[in-house]
């Protein structure tokens, strides 16, 4: 979009561009990029307008390798960022966010009847786990959250595995190999080189699989079966 401002002060630049920005958002397509937020400075559900921005790159270069667009899974799918567009490509999308507030967003933000939200961590295993109040971290203890297998839910038909899970991502790829071996999906996983120990033993696990990497985009590693 190009816009044409007549004063040319760096005031009225900054304004105009703010002015013309807003009327886009809440005019132009008000169901794309506005969501309901609850993380960092905001304690309690906020309306940001332009929410849905943040992880688009990534989202597109993934769905860039997608083939078929039967189902798709959103593991961590926090307040539904990924989620909505996502049930625009997909026959359906399959939802995993253990945290409480961010699912309190997520059923504000996301209204289509192509989703379905599940409320557990997915794990190695059955077992409890805790979580801060605005952390997408698991941390396994005596805790409220349940955490199962994604192999316990027998899906099919499943041709993209998005993974947002900050930390927890070799139980969840452990508990979930049937689920990948029998699908073969593209796999979107964020990963980040801080924790390098955990980068290695997923890409074993992958590897294992018969997975190759095929694309980094920032913190997300893209991988499919050759």
């Amino acid at each position: 979009m190009r816009t044409v401002v007549a004063n040319s002060t760096a005031d009225s630049l900054v304004g105009n561009a703010l002015t013309v920005r807003t009327a886009f958002v809440r005019n132009v397509m008000p169901d794309e990029n506005s969501f309901w937020v609850l993380y960092g400075q905001h304690k309690e559900p906020t309306f940001l307008e332009d929410a849905g921005n943040g992880q688009k790159l990534q989202r597109d270069t993934a769905l860039g390798y997608v083939k078929s667009w039967r189902v798709c899974l959103d593991i961590g799918s926090n307040i539904g960022q990924w989620t909505r567009p996502l049930a625009e490509k997909f026959d359906s999308v399959v939802c995993f966010e253990p945290n409480p507030n961010f699912r309190e967003c997520f059923t504000k933000n996301i209204k289509q009847k192509n989703v379905v939200l599940w409320p557990y961590g997915l794990s190695d295993r059955s077992h409890k786990a805790v979580q801060d109040f605005n952390s997408t971290m698991l941390k396994e203890g005596d805790g409220d959250i349940e955490c199962r297998t994604l192999d316990s839910f027998g899906l099919t038909n499943v041709d993209l595995v998005k993974i947002d899970v900050d930390g927890f991502e070799v139980p969840l790829l452990n508990g979930a190999k049937e689920t990948l071996s029998n699908n073969n999906p593209v796999v979107n996983i964020e990963m980040k080189w801080k924790r390098k120990h955990i980068v290695f033993e997923c890409e074993n696990i992958l590897f294992g699989l018969g997975y190759r990497h095929v694309k980094r985009t920032k913190s997300d590693e893209i991988w499919m079966k050759s």
